[in-house]
């Protein structure tokens, strides 16, 4: 690879800029909400506590089924984008406090940082999509927290999810493009 651009365009193409692993957030979302309405917040936590610690594997599965390279070994910024990824890992004791003295503010806070975690991809993927993820769920998991902190186990998960949902096919379309410029390029 001849530069960073280049990296950047072959991490991109060789990982579909992420697909799988927002896939298997929506997913996550998902689940989290389902459960929140139908049972206990002392129950529901622990599917944010175990969910959430299964995205990424989940991800790492639908990526094998999807046949996309989603660690692109290889390529030098695969390390980076593996880094910014796990580094979810060291909001542990976050959640783990949060679950033991307020336990309602997990969606939200869990929305935050999992909005926040995506900005560094605006750059590594060169991606308006992730911007408006990042900011998006962390704008709607904050309002959700701070005004409705009642409703957040039913609000937070939905509505990040859609958030999620419309940043898949934003995602898409960003590799579709990035198809046709490179199908341009061998031409």
């Amino acid at each position: 690879m001849n530069s960073v651009q280049d990296a950047k365009k072959n991490l991109a193409l060789s990982t579909k800029r992420g697909i799988p692993l927002i896939i298997s957030g929506i997913l996550f979302w998902i689940l989290a909400g389902v459960c929140g309405s139908l049972f206990p917040q002392s129950m529901v936590l622990w599917v944010y506590i175990f969910g959430v610690g299964l995205v990424f594997p989940i991800g790492i599965l639908i990526a094998k089924i999807m046949k996309i390279d989603i660690i692109a070994k290889g390529n030098p910024l695969g390390n980076l984008a593996a880094t910014i990824g796990s580094m979810q890992i060291l909001f542990a004791p976050i959640i783990i406090t949060l679950y033991f003295h307020e336990p309602a503010w997990i969606p939200f806070v869990l929305g935050v940082l999992n909005g926040a975690h995506f900005l560094p991809y605006v750059w590594v993927y060169n991606s308006k999509t992730y911007l408006l993820l990042s900011l998006a769920t962390v704008v709607v998991a904050t309002v959700i927290g701070l005004g409705f902190l009642k409703e957040t186990f039913l609000s937070t998960p939905f509505c990040i999810a859609a958030i999620y949902l419309v940043s898949a096919f934003g995602l898409r379309k960003e590799c579709s493009n990035d198809l046709s410029i490179l199908k341009g390029l061998n031409q």
